[in-house]
């Protein structure tokens, strides 16, 4: 609680008591009081009142007088505490004031006030500006120094350690009652001017005798002092022995420094100063504004103009301003101030200019806080030559690194490895290299202002090719090396694996981007490209994928324009099989897509690569099953099996009983697909991992989702849902947005459409919509659109939804994507019908039986011939159907039958049986619907919770009765309960 005449003020808690009785104060007011505290009786300017307490706002200086004027008023007669400065500000009157003291002891452990902070000698310099976003560095080395009397602030260079230490300090005074005081060490040069300095900060009379820490120590016994030490990194020596020498005078002394590294003293305790916090790229306004970073570029850009922007688009570029300048405080007022005079669109324009534009600082700071540039130098100079080098050679990494790359890049030719584990410690020690450990990995980076000095003074050195060739060479060398690992999931998780690939993303981008260019090295930039256009297909970086092939292509024609080498003819075959593989999730299974493959396919047949030739085929044959053309896609997955069996390659032949069971899946042959798809996971250990192509995609999971529909065609429903669930959380763990979506889009969303599970069919339809857009995977994106619509529309059958419906379908025909075709234009026409628009609805799907018949497509026919039969079925303008019309439904009804039926495709053999029983029902032919439903419900031995089975169950008792007893053989009853499951979520980490 601090004391002020009659005002008591607890900060901490916002309350204020006058003579001992609480007295409401607005929150502004209380910021203001608490402003002019903490300026200890200093003057506070009007801007710095304004900037301090409405970081975030613009506001008229009049704001400040009506809240300073409740101020006033809430004080009565002791008003005159707060005095007016004509035209500078205000001052909180401390001459005469009673002295702050603590209203009772400090709990254990806490910094406990033993003095009038009011009358304690200190050199501390007057507070002008509120510490932003340190509250917590406050707390945590205040209560450091009460358990431990020495601590050092580390930090790099104007990261706010000078600033910080003395908030620190004041908040302090009430513990130290003989002096609190600042001794600075930036102009200092050896032990002498070192102890020149601590005489003259603490007043020791020069002129009585020789200055030595022997007298020092002498006439300082007995007192309780804190001691701040300030800038120590170019004295480290003498700073360290004044510092030994002060804690040995007495238990009652304390030492607060501030340096660039460690004093590495006894009992020295370390806190490191973190930088301020930043947005991340993608937050939200409210969220940029919330960061201390943002906090403090804006208070201080609005010291100098206080009509500074607030829009949205000045709020965000503040937010990639600070986020560029690391958060570090002393960046982001130099930065502050030249946006208050260029504006911030001018600022973040020439950010990669900033040694030039971040120049200007106080004019009574120390010279190198002036400028950014300064700064650096600063440290710079305190580095010995392996330093200096090992600082500017790092500065080509363009993210983290780990010592293992230090030392490869680094030491190349001129340094030793013990010498470059030496020189990257030290830096780490003087702040110029940040660490951090993860997953027991240490991993180092440089600052974004760091790493632009270091590559300057890396083009001063004229090293900038060597050691871009070092790195390109590097992380080339990583990808080889990376390559047995990855492919074998029992030496390297996937999760672990994505995790050390998409770290070293970064530096491969720049790698590679340096060796296709003109300066770059032909040789090494196209094998680098190879294995990164496959390694971020690996990763599902789909659109960066088929980015970075296109441009390697560009650039092997460009060098190889009249040449058709067999190494240049093989570069630009694998680049194209990277290119087109991804461009089927991007553009979709088109002309072009199809075009490459088959260039690839002529290719590796010239070059008699058998490994090339099976990746062609089954490029081609993705693409035909993605299209829809199951016909042809059954002819490639028996041309890739073929070829496998001729070569004897025992990974592709269990391979192709996956290529085969999907392509014979859609044809409509479930029996020959279950059987090749239990033979491709009853094999799958034996899989030699290094396939053509998808080398860390898990085999069991992809062969799981399609046997999941063939499960659930053959009517066992609760198996093939469980299947389907397991898999995507498999997929999920995989952490392979390809194969996640992949399972999503093949198995889990269709069957739970078609089972009637809105709820579940809706979390995976959103899971789906999330992930595509986060990987960019453009057609699964349109998939989840069009499934939901699919679902919508079984509620909604207005003509806005019809549109959506519509919409959402030729968008996926656009991308040449048919593989859904058929079950989504399936709900579509019966929509239409629904919804009044019977002839359209039955104009559709015959296109669509008509579309199955051309491609081989029949897995869903029976359902078409279903829906068809129940169009013409259905009252136009409520006139019922003609005779004609319904014997046409009951032949396509029997024609859905017979087909589910040669099929095997039970779970619709009982859907076209309710339609048909309905349909004899009501014509009178109660027998023949009850014998036939009674048929079809035995048939499924699964299922018969769901809606397709209560549905048939139920007219099945009607046909019974009607009929005046049961079938021969027949002992079904319904269900005990018609209640619906309750669909349990998906688990949590499906999201991933």
């Amino acid at each position: 609680m601090i004391r002020i005449g009659p005002l008591q003020v607890d900060i901490d808690r916002r309350e204020v008591f006058l003579d001992g009785e609480p007295v409401r104060l607005g929150s502004r007011a209380f910021d203001m009081l608490a402003v002019l505290i903490a300026a200890n009786g200093g003057l506070v300017s009007k801007s710095d009142m304004l900037s301090q307490v409405w970081p975030n706002a613009i506001v008229e200086e009049n704001n400040l007088q009506v809240h300073m004027s409740a101020l006033r008023k809430m004080l009565g007669e002791s008003r005159g505490l707060i005095q007016t400065v004509s035209g500078r500000g205000y001052r909180l009157v401390h001459s005469g004031m009673p002295p702050t003291v603590p209203d009772e002891p400090a709990a254990s452990g806490e910094p406990e006030d033993v003095a009038p902070s009011g009358r304690v000698p200190n050199n501390l310099p007057a507070l002008f500006s509120m510490l932003i976003g340190r509250e917590r560095a406050i707390d945590d080395v205040s209560l450091t120094l009460a358990a431990s009397r020495q601590v050092t602030l580390v930090g790099a260079g104007g990261i706010g350690k000078t600033r910080l230490a003395i908030e620190i300090a004041r908040g302090l005074l009430g513990r130290f009652p003989d002096g609190v005081f600042l001794v600075p060490l930036a102009s200092t040069s050896d032990a002498s001017s070192v102890l020149a300095a601590f005489a003259a900060s603490v007043g020791v009379n020069p002129a009585i005798g020789p200055l030595t820490l022997a007298r020092v120590s002498k006439e300082l016994s007995e007192r309780r002092v804190l001691f701040v030490l300030d800038n120590c990194e170019h004295v480290l020596g003498p700073a360290a022995e004044l510092a030994e020498t002060l804690l040995g005078v007495g238990p009652a002394v304390c030492v607060l420094a501030t340096s660039r590294e460690p004093l590495r003293i006894v009992n020295e305790q370390l806190y490191w100063v973190a930088s301020l916090q930043v947005p991340g790229q993608h937050d939200q306004s409210q969220d940029v504004l919330q960061c201390s970073a943002v906090e403090l570029f804006l208070s201080r850009a609005r010291s100098i103009d206080a009509r500074f922007s607030s829009d949205e688009r000045s709020i965000q570029l503040t937010g990639t301003v600070c986020r560029r300048l690391d958060g570090i405080p002393l960046a982001i007022e130099l930065a502050a101030a030249r946006a208050a005079i260029l504006g911030i669109e001018t600022l973040a324009g020439h950010l990669d200019d900033r040694f030039n534009m971040l120049t200007g600082g106080n004019r009574t700071a120390l010279p190198r806080h002036q400028t950014l540039k300064a700064t650096l130098d600063w440290s710079h100079a305190l580095l010995d030559d392996t330093e200096r080098a090992t600082l500017r050679r790092l500065g080509i990494f363009a993210s983290s690194f780990t010592m293992d790359a230090a030392i490869a890049i680094v030491s190349e030719g001129t340094l030793r490895e013990h010498e470059v584990v030496a020189a990257v410690s030290g830096l780490v020690e003087k702040s110029l290299v940040v660490t951090r450990v993860e997953r027991g990995r240490a991993n180092y980076r440089l600052l974004e202002t760091t790493r632009a000095y270091a590559l300057q003074k890396l083009d001063d050195n004229g090293e900038r090719r060597f050691v871009t060739l070092n790195h390109a060479r590097y992380f080339l060398g990583l990808l080889e090396r990376d390559a047995p690992r990855r492919a074998d999931p029992a030496n390297a998780p996937a999760d672990i694996w994505h995790h050390r690939m998409r770290a070293v993303l970064d530096d491969l981008r720049a790698a590679l981007g340096w060796a296709l260019s003109p300066k770059g090295d032909e040789v090494l930039g196209e094998t680098l490209a190879v294995k990164f256009v496959f390694l971020l297909y690996e990763l599902s970086l789909v659109d960066e994928c088929c980015a970075w092939a296109q441009r390697a292509l560009e650039a092997v024609a460009a060098t190889h324009q009249n040449s058709r080498s067999r190494r240049h003819v093989r570069v630009r075959m694998q680049l194209q099989a990277a290119l087109a593989a991804a461009l089927v999730y991007v553009n979709g299974p088109n002309r072009e897509t199809l075009a490459i493959w088959s260039e690839i396919l002529a290719s590796a047949i010239a070059l008699g690569d058998h490994a090339f030739e099976a990746r062609a085929l089954w490029g081609m044959w993705n693409a035909s099953v993605s299209s829809g053309a199951a016909r042809t896609a059954l002819a490639f997955a028996r041309r890739f099996a073929l070829l496998a069996a001729e070569v004897g390659d025992t990974s592709g032949t269990i391979l192709g009983y996956r290529l085969l069971g999907i392509a014979h899946h859609y044809a409509g042959e479930q029996q020959q697909a279950r059987a090749s798809l239990e033979q491709l996971l009853l094999h799958c250990d034996d899989l030699q991992h290094g396939l053509p192509l998808g080398q860390s995609v898990d085999q069991r999971i992809v062969g799981h989702a399609t046997l999941a529909r063939v499960l659930w065609l053959q009517g066992l429903r609760d198996q093939a849902l469980k299947l389907a669930e397991d898999g995507l959380i498999a997929a999920c763990d995989q952490q392979q947005a390809i194969v996640t979506c992949y399972v999503l889009v093949e198995a889990l969303v269709p069957l739970m459409l078609l089972s009637g599970k809105r709820e579940r069919a809706a979390q995976a339809i959103e899971l789906l919509q999330e992930v595509s857009a986060r990987a960019g995977l453009s057609v699964s994106q349109a998939c989840g659109r069009c499934f939901d619509e699919y679902l919508r529309s079984t509620e909604d059958l207005g003509a806005e939804r019809l549109q959506s419906f519509r919409t959402a379908l030729a968008e996926l025909e656009s991308l040449e994507f048919g593989a859904p075709r058929a079950m989504l234009i399936g709900q579509y026409s019966l929509a239409l019908g629904r919804a009044g628009w019977r002839d359209e609805g039955i104009a559709t799907v015959m296109r669509a039986l008509v579309q199955c018949d051309e491609t081989g497509g029949h897995w869903y026919s029976a359902e078409l011939r279903r829906i068809h039969g129940e169009l013409l079925l259905m009252e136009q303008a409520g006139t019922p159907p003609s005779d004609t019309l319904m014997r046409d439904a009951e032949a396509c009804l029997l024609a859905s039958l017979e087909e589910s039926l040669v099929q095997g495709c039970r779970s619709l053999q009982l859907r076209a049986a309710t339609s048909l029983g309905e349909l004899w029902h009501a014509s009178g032919r109660s027998a023949e619907a009850a014998q036939l439903l009674h048929s079809a419900c035995e048939r499924i031995g699964e299922g018969r919770d769901l809606d397709d089975y209560r549905a048939a169950a139920r007219l099945l008792q009607l046909a019974k009765a009607a009929s005046g007893g049961h079938p021969p053989g027949t002992g079904y009853s319904l269900p005990a309960s018609d209640a619906p499951e309750a669909p349990p979520p998906l688990e949590s980490r499906a999201r991933g």
